[in-house]
């Protein structure tokens, strides 16, 4: 066969890993919201996002994250506030994935 040529195929495939978790929250007014909304426990939301609870309470520290303090001293983070900071962090590309090493 004259005149054929190798070409190299390269295939992409992005795989999107599905992981279900569940948290109580408690439901507060979020003065900075100015909306009753889900508060969750900072403990309880590093375990569903698979980082310890200082890295994620430095991130919502970064972010401006709203919370509370408990009067046990336990902090409670607005969740709708965190999700929030975490999409618009994605959205731009400055954050990995807060379990990623």
């Amino acid at each position: 066969m004259q005149g054929s040529r190798e070409r190299e195929v390269v295939v992409e495939i992005e795989h999107t890993k599905v992981v279900r978790k569940r948290a109580s929250t408690k439901v507060r007014f979020c003065r900075e919201c100015k909306r009753s909304t889900d508060f969750v426990l900072l403990t309880k939301a590093a375990e569903l996002f698979d980082t310890a609870p200082g890295r994620l309470f430095d991130f919502t520290q970064t972010n401006s994250c709203h919370f509370v303090v408990g009067d046990e001293g336990e902090i409670y983070v607005c969740l709708a506030d965190l999700l929030t900071a975490m999409s618009r962090r994605m959205k731009t590309g400055t954050v990995k994935l807060l379990g990623e090493k």
